[in-house]
């Protein structure tokens, strides 16, 4: 039940619906094989003895069909009948097959893009607590794990329809036999139970673990990988990779060995059931000719029984080893929706309060009795901060390291949301409608995150290529000061700049960023110690670029040095928790 809740939540009400016309296509495909195996018993009993099967049903049925009741006539029409039973069956396999495959395909890329938005849309609290790669893990892993369980779970329908019918059909032809044979195929099933299905379920979340410290190393080892060739580290990345890839390995290994041992013991117990049962008969002097129909029928079916029962068991398996990604995959999806419902609850009742500014300040910034802790931290870095930016003013921030200055940054943009207290852009609180106060802001920060793509989609990151404005990319860069250097290229805008922009210097990856940020001119910039790490005449040539925008707007400005801040309208430092506004030592 608890499985069959967490899918019915993850798919849609049309998935189910496919989902449900996937079962009762599998069901005509049974209906087509059991009718392939049935087949062969009434053929058998005609090439055998017509004469004592003329009497029965299906004899006469055939015969009038044909119009004679030559023995070769009967048979010649069951062998057509058992052709064209093939042909078909297999033919309508392949088309349940495609659309199954398309289904789980589809599905998944469904599925993997409600992830990335699922992450995509947490609270960037979540994103400063989790690691990047247990993200990359569960939106790959993950989403491959639940259409594992989900791919196991068509191929456990399929395998038990059969299994079901061709146990009747059994049934039929030998009851004892059956009844053997079923006996083998419970006690393999005990023991899975007992004994495997735990060990499999561990294995499986030991894989996850494993997954993630692989794709941890990977990143590590990439992401700075100028520091690491400098010291020489590479083989310590390696190492660690090697040994994160060694104990996958080995989990792999043990779910394989583990995932093998109930097949080879279902088919040993169920052909020696076989074989002892013919010997029994051996030995009891009982005339096997009179059972060569039935023992012919009954052989060809266990031949399709058993490699279904495997299949059964391996279904068992691959759905008890991917359970851990399905779950986790659940609960991120369910802890989503509940913040998205949280969120709106909140703008709901924020909508109700009556709030008011006065004539003239619709433009300006109020930051009112803000309060902010981290999670898991015991004292708030920011408490009962009060601000007022103005219109069209340049505010500097500084503070020694740790004070706040980012964090106050970061609950203005919205990014953080405060234990108490409100941001409002005139009368909007910026909380109650975060993608209308998104268009009038525009960032900047320390480290620009550049793509290993053109210039023009660096500055419209984000921007489908067809939807570009190249007017709009041509006059950010121009404000940002670096249109002359980008005609001084040969590509021009098509200039690729490689990963993180190393091809192209620390100043004109800091103005790629300023650009960026004006691509939709926005009234109100924010730069996060975004000069911090160039050197004094790189900084002082991107301040140029920065001052020569302060006649139309509004700026935000978090430095370490003081110099940076000059021009600034009002500078306040951030310190115990509060700020106060400062002026510039000369």
């Amino acid at each position: 039940m608890k499985l069959t809740k967490k899918l019915f939540y993850i798919f849609s009400v049309k998935q189910r619906w496919q989902f449900a016309g996937l079962f009762l296509l599998q069901l005509v495909e049974t209906c087509l094989d059991f009718l392939s195996i049935s087949l062969i018993l009434p053929f058998v009993n005609v090439l055998i003895s017509a004469e004592s099967m003329q009497n029965s049903w299906w004899y006469t049925l055939i015969t009038r069909i044909v119009h004679t009741s030559a023995t070769s006539s009967v048979l010649l029409f069951l062998t057509l009948l058992m052709m064209a039973t093939y042909v078909v069956k297999n033919l309508f396999i392949l088309l349940v097959m495609t659309v199954r495959i398309r289904f789980v395909g589809t599905s998944k890329i469904k599925m993997g893009t409600r992830m990335m938005q699922c992450y995509m849309h947490k609270p960037y609290t979540f994103h400063l607590q989790r690691n990047t790669s247990e993200i990359i893990r569960n939106i790959n892993g993950d989403v491959n794990g639940a259409f594992s369980v989900i791919s196991g779970i068509f191929s456990l329908i399929s395998d038990a329809l059969i299994v079901a019918s061709l146990t009747v059909y059994l049934f039929a032809v030998d009851y004892i036999m059956t009844l053997g044979i079923m006996a083998a195929l419970a006690f393999c099933s005990c023991i899975y139970f007992l004994f495997v299905r735990r060990k499999v379920r561990t294995t499986g979340q030991e894989s996850r673990k494993v997954t993630a410290r692989m794709y941890k190393a990977i990143q590590q080892a990439m992401g700075g990988i100028k520091e690491v060739k400098v010291m020489g580290r590479e083989k310590f990345f390696s190492d660690v990779y090697a040994e994160t890839g060694t104990e996958a390995v080995r989990l792999s290994c043990r779910y394989s060995i583990i995932n093998a041992i109930p097949t080879r013991l279902i088919e040993t117990l169920c052909m020696c059931t076989i074989l002892g049962l013919i010997a029994v008969k051996i030995a009891c002097g009982e005339d096997l000719s009179a059972v060569v129909p039935s023992l012919s029928a009954f052989a060809i079916a266990a031949i399709r029984l058993l490699p279904r029962a495997n299949s059964i068991n391996s279904c068992i398996n691959s759905i008890t080893y991917s359970m851990p990604s399905l779950e986790a995959l659940y609960d991120d999806l369910t802890e989503s929706d509940r913040e998205e419902n949280e969120r709106k609850k909140m703008i709901e009742e924020k909508k109700h309060r009556h709030k008011a500014v006065e004539p003239g300040s619709e433009r300006h910034i109020f930051a009112r009795n803000l309060t902010y802790t981290y999670p898991n931290k015991q004292e708030p870095v920011l408490k009962n901060v009060n601000l007022t930016i103005r219109d069209g003013e340049t505010v500097g921030i500084v503070g020694v390291t740790g004070a706040g200055k980012t964090t106050l940054v970061d609950l203005l943009l919205g990014l953080l949301k405060p234990d108490s207290g409100t941001v409002c852009f005139g009368a909007m609180d910026i909380y109650e409608d975060y993608a209308q106060w998104q268009k009038h802001i525009g960032y900047i920060p320390q480290n620009i995150y550049l793509v290993d793509d053109t210039i023009r989609n660096n500055v419209a990151l984000g921007v489908e290529a067809e939807k570009i404005n190249e007017d709009a990319v041509w006059q950010a860069l121009e404000n940002a000061q670096l249109a002359d250097f980008v005609r001084s290229l040969e590509n021009g805008l098509d200039t690729v700049i490689g990963e993180r922009g190393v091809r192209i210097s620390g100043g004109q990856r800091q103005r790629i960023g300023i650009a960026r940020a004006l691509y939709y001119d926005p009234e109100i910039l924010f730069f996060d110690e975004a000069t911090s790490s160039l050197d004094n005449e790189t900084e002082a040539a991107v301040m140029e670029s920065i001052n020569a925008l302060g006649i139309r707007k509004t700026m935000i400005i978090v430095a370490h040095r003081l110099t940076t801040l000059r021009g600034c309208d009002h500078i306040y430092k951030v310190e115990d928790g509060g700020i106060v506004e400062t002026i510039l030592e000369s």
